[in-house]
């Protein structure tokens, strides 16, 4: 990856063309990554993002405003 954008991102390894999922929460910082077919797919069907959501603090605190 050239630059870090927050969210979820697929891709696949040159070599054997196995799928890597990236997940990356730029408010906390929360960094996860999953390989294999079937882990990502397993992954992306628990929709992370939004199970995140309920849990990041920086997300979840009152009077805060996102620049």
């Amino acid at each position: 990856m050239s630059g870090w954008i927050g969210g979820l991102q697929i891709r696949r390894t040159d070599r054997g063309q196995t799928p890597v999922a990236d997940f990356l929460c730029t408010r906390c910082g929360t960094y996860r990554r999953v390989t294999g077919r079937e882990k990502v797919a397993d992954f992306v069907r628990a929709n992370p993002i939004t199970d995140h959501r309920a849990t990041c603090r920086p997300a979840n605190q009152k009077g805060t405003t996102q620049r």
